[in-house]
Order: C-alpha cells, then sequence, then structure tokens
C-alpha cells in the first residue's frame, strides 16, 4: 500500500478561513508558518496574498484578498472567488488558529523530512564525495526554516538575570568567561564571553597565531573545550607549535629533529599530556563559513558544547557559492558571519586579522581601528578588538643588540574595543624561539632555547 505524503486540507482550509474571518488570527500565527508551508498550490497563493497584504498595513478580508489576487493574475489559479467564499463558511471562528496552524506546520516538516531522506539516499547512491556534507547543509536548511523567534518580557528577562548573579555571587572571584591564561587580559575581560566575537589583529609577523595558540592551550589546561580552524597552518605545524610550546625546545629544533636522545622521555610526556586537552583542530584550507558552520555543529554534537573557538585567520576564510563585488563586500559579509556563528553556538569566537600597511607609514607603527583590513565592518561587528604589537619587530639588527632583554622580548596588546568593558595596554613576554607569549613578569630564566 502506498503511503500518502504528510498533508492536512482540512487544517489548511480551517487557518486560512480563520484569518479571513479574523484579521488579528494572523499575527498569532506570522512568525511559524511561510507560504511554502502549504501543501495544496492555492492554499500557497491565499497565503502568500495573506502576507503581502499584511506587509502593506492592509487587513487580509475576502475583498482585499480577491483585489490582490487578481491584481496578480492568480486569482482563478486560486480557487476563484467561490472558493474564498468557501473558506469562509468551512470554520464558525478563528479560536483555534495556534492549533490549525501547529498541524500545518508538522506536515511541512514532515514532506521536508521524506524530501531530505530522498536527497541523502541519492547522494550516496551517486558516491558523491561530499555526500556527508551535503547532508549536513540540508539538514541545516531545514532547522533554520523551523527556528522561530519571540520577545521575552521583562518578568521572564530579570528572573534569569537573577539567577545569572545568583551565580557568579557563588562563584565570585573567578572569571565569568573563558580564561586566556594572561592575568591582565583576563582581569580586563573578565574572560572571553559567551556571544562575542573576538577580533586579534596584527601586522604580519608579530605573532597573532602564537598568541591565539597560547591562549587555546591555556583555556583547554583549565579544562575548557576550545576548536580551531586552521586555515593558514597545517595540524602539522600546530602540533610543532604546541609542542615547543610545552617543552620548550627551540621550535626551528623540533622542525629539523635536532632534538637530543635524553629529550624523548620527556618528549612523550608532553605529548600524553597534549593529547588529554580537549582542543580540536580543523586544517581545512579556505574554509567558507557554511562549512565551518556544519562542522562546527557536528563537533558539538560530538564532544558537547565549545568553550572557545579560534580562526586562524578571518582574511583566509573561503567566499563559499556566493559571489561579491568587492573585497570589502566579501570582508563584510564575514565579520557577520563569525559573529552569528558567536551568537548560534553561544561561544567566545575568537577571529584573527590582518592590519592593513597603512599602520607601517605611521611614526609610532603602533595599530589603530582604522587599520582593520578591508572592512570598517570588522570594528562595527567585534565586542572586543585586541592589536598585537611588538616594536622590536621594527629594530635593526644594530638596535636589538642594545635593547635590553625587558624591550627586546616585550609585546603590547591593545584592547581597543570593548564593547561591555575598559579598554588600555597591556605588556606580555614574548619568546621567539617557542613563539610562547607569557605573563611579563615571567622570569627568562625559565625559557629555554634548546
Amino acid at each position: 500500500m502506498e503511503k500518502l505524503i504528510p498533508q492536512n486540507i482540512e487544517a489548511e482550509q480551517s487557518l486560512l478561513g480563520s484569518i479571513i474571518i479574523d484579521a488579528e488570527a494572523y499575527d498569532l500565527i506570522a512568525d511559524c508558518l511561510r507560504a511554502d508551508d502549504f501543501y495544496r498550490d492555492a492554499h500557497r497563493l491565499i497565503y502568500a496574498s495573506i502576507v503581502r497584504l499584511q506587509a502593506c498595513g492592509t487587513s487580509a478580508d475576502f475583498i482585499t484578498l480577491c483585489d490582490d489576487l487578481e491584481l496578480q493574475g492568480k486569482l482563478e489559479e486560486a480557487g476563484g472567488a467561490d472558493y474564498l467564499t468557501s473558506l469562509i463558511n468551512y470554520v464558525p471562528t478563528s479560536a483555534n488558529v495556534e492549533y490549525y496552524a501547529d498541524i500545518v506546520a508538522r506536515a511541512a516538516l514532515n514532506r521536508r523530512l521524506v524530501h531530505f531522506a530522498g536527497q541523502v539516499a541519492a547522494l550516496a547512491y551517486a558516491q558523491d564525495e561530499k555526500s556527508l556534507e551535503k547532508t549536513e547543509q540540508l539538514l541545516f536548511s531545514i532547522e533554520k526554516h523551523t527556528a522561530a523567534g519571540d520577545f521575552s518580557t521583562m518578568s521572564t528577562m530579570m528572573s534569569d538575570y537573577i539567577n545569572l548573579l545568583d551565580r557568579l555571587h557563588e562563584h565570585r572571584g573567578s572569571l565569568a568567561g573563558t580564561p586566556s591564561g594572561f592575568r591582565d587580559i583576563d582581569l580586563m575581560t573578565g574572560g572571553f564571553q559567551r556571544s562575542d566575537l573576538i577580533i586579534l589583529a596584527g601586522r604580519p609577523g608579530m605573532g597573532k597565531s602564537s598568541l591565539a595558540f597560547s591562549m587555546a592551550y591555556n583555556a583547554a589546561s583549565h579544562g575548557h573545550k576550545v576548536a580551531i580552524f586552521s586555515l593558514e597552518m597545517s595540524k602539522v605545524q600546530l602540533e610543532h607549535r604546541l609542542m615547543s610550546m610545552v617543552s620548550k625546545i627551540n621550535l626551528a629544533h623540533l622542525r629539523s629533529g635536532w632534538i637530543e636522545d635524553d629529550r624523548w622521555n620527556d618528549l612523550m610526556d608532553y605529548a600524553n599530556n597534549l593529547s588529554l586537552l580537549s582542543i580540536y583542530v580543523n586544517d581545512v584550507p579556505a574554509n567558507p563559513l557554511a562549512s565551518m558552520r556544519s562542522q562546527l555543529r557536528r563537533l558539538t554534537r560530538q564532544y558537547g558544547q565549545m568553550d572557545l573557538v579560534i580562526v586562524d585567520y578571518l582574511g583566509l576564510i573561503g567566499p563559499g557559492e556566493e559571489k561579491y563585488e568587492n573585497r570589502v563586500q566579501e570582508v563584510s559579509k564575514i565579520s557577520k558571519g563569525l559573529k552569528r556563528l558567536a551568537r548560534e553556538f553561544e561561544v567566545p569566537m575568537l577571529s584573527l586579522a590582518q592590519l592593513s600597511r597603512a599602520v607601517e607609514q605611521t611614526q609610532t607603527k603602533s595599530p589603530q581601528l582604522s587599520h582593520l583590513r578591508d572592512s570598517g565592518s570588522i570594528e562595527e561587528d567585534a565586542d572586543l578588538v585586541m592589536f598585537i604589537y611588538r616594536s622590536a619587530y621594527y629594530a635593526t639588527p644594530e638596535q636589538l643588540d642594545l635593547m635590553p632583554d625587558a624591550d627586546r622580548y616585550r609585546a603590547d596588546v591593545n584592547v581597543a574595543k570593548h564593547r561591555n568593558g575598559p579598554t588600555g595596554d597591556i605588556a606580555l613576554h614574548f619568546n621567539p624561539q617557542l613563539t610562547t607569549f607569557y605573563d611579563l613578569e615571567y622570569s627568562l630564566k625559565g625559557d629555554s632555547n634548546d
């Protein structure tokens, strides 16, 4: 026996009839239904006309619907005036409009799931190389379609807020957000906050990636889950950096294999300790936002909610299927997309960004918000903007020889924008051989350049 596709024509008729006899009924269901949720084509046309009239501030009654459908050349296709009259006579009251809407929405969802299953089967039979990725995208399109938003009352908001304050009070003295592991940064920010877009920017060679990976390691060492989209470095390069960071063996020596025989046991211990950290790395180059969303969703399903997501770096995110008129438009779209990801997954989103060459044309070479490359949208979308600057980077070899160690290894982090807190400068210690950052009071005696 052949199964019928999910549908409920009676509920569709009752829903449309309720709206026609009671204009206010539309406001009760507008957020959860679209025209393509209706199974019958005529009903899609009628509901689309209702939406169009409401958008113009006109109530959708029998007269206005007939007129609008006539203007669109769709009245006969929608069943004509007689069919609209039958819809009015179909229900005596609009009291159950939300119930009808729920039936229509559920039937529409089940039809999409049936269609989704067919598409997944077709991908599998075709042995498509990207079948898993395409399946995730199809599923996300269904999830996105069913998502609905609503307002919250102050009563609900204040109740939630008091509960939040109670938790903060109970854990007073501890960070509210994910720690960066750097004392002064954490004091200024309270840790990286969920749903925030954090931009760490600097010119090439300043140590953006090293600082971000130091933060990832510090957060994971405190039991937090960290996801890294490494669009520039491969997993092997990142592994070298993390091992250099924890073992304090010169990064160049690790890369070339110049490791003392008596260090191997230590390296195995360090590798075992690193393997216990909840750090998850994706090194797909030119990864577009749509794919990053899908990959992050799978990661969250498997390991739970992330506490920090790092993107290295914004300028290397792929454009996906969209076409842009210029680079500024593309970067603006990407920065807004990163902010949406931060909110969607309720996670601090730390993205690295390049600064324009204009910063090097200034006398001090100190970064400003106006130096963010390709788009003013980055500054607008970000909740927190940090710049990293090392004056020793611009020094000549002769000048470096004369520099005291405190200046040679100093890195300044400028919190230039902080939507919910103070701004200011923070000094860190940078070890170039280990490509690692520490709090400023870190003892140079602890460095090792093996």
